[in-house]
C-alpha cells in the first residue's frame, strides 16, 4: 500500500517537475532587460559616435538591471550596433562597474 502511494507521488512530481519553467538557464530573463537597456542608452553606446553622458531614463536603468547579466547577454549582431567599451564605461558611471574577467558581448574585461 505504501508503495503505491509513494509512486502516486513521485508520478505527480515528476509531472509537476516537469511543467514549471527552468530557471537555471536564467539567461533567457536577461534579454528583454537587455533590449530595454539599449532602447534607454542608445545614445551612450551607440557605436561610431563619441560617448556622451547618459540620459535620467538610461542612469535609471543601468541601476535598475544586472548589468554583468546583460553584458553577457549581447549577441553578435547587437555587437554591430552598440560599444562594449562606452557599455562598460557607463555602468562605471553610473555606479554599476562590471567585474573584471567577465564576459561582455565578445569581449573579456
Amino acid at each position: 500500500m505504501s508503495i503505491k502511494i509513494d509512486l502516486r507521488i513521485m508520478f505527480f512530481a515528476l509531472i509537476f517537475a516537469g511543467f514549471t519553467s527552468h530557471h537555471v538557464w536564467g539567461e533567457e530573463d536577461y534579454y528583454h532587460q537587455k533590449d530595454v537597456f539599449m532602447m534607454k542608452c542608445m545614445d551612450t553606446i551607440k557605436l561610431g559616435t563619441p560617448y556622451e553622458d547618459p540620459s535620467q531614463p538610461c542612469i535609471r536603468a543601468v541601476g535598475k538591471y544586472d548589468m554583468k547579466r546583460i553584458c553577457g547577454a549581447f549577441t553578435f549582431s547587437d555587437q554591430l550596433e552598440v560599444s562594449m567599451i562606452k557599455t562598460v564605461i557607463l555602468a562605471y558611471t553610473c555606479h554599476k562597474p562590471i567585474p573584471i574577467g567577465e564576459k561582455c558581448g565578445s569581449k573579456f574585461l
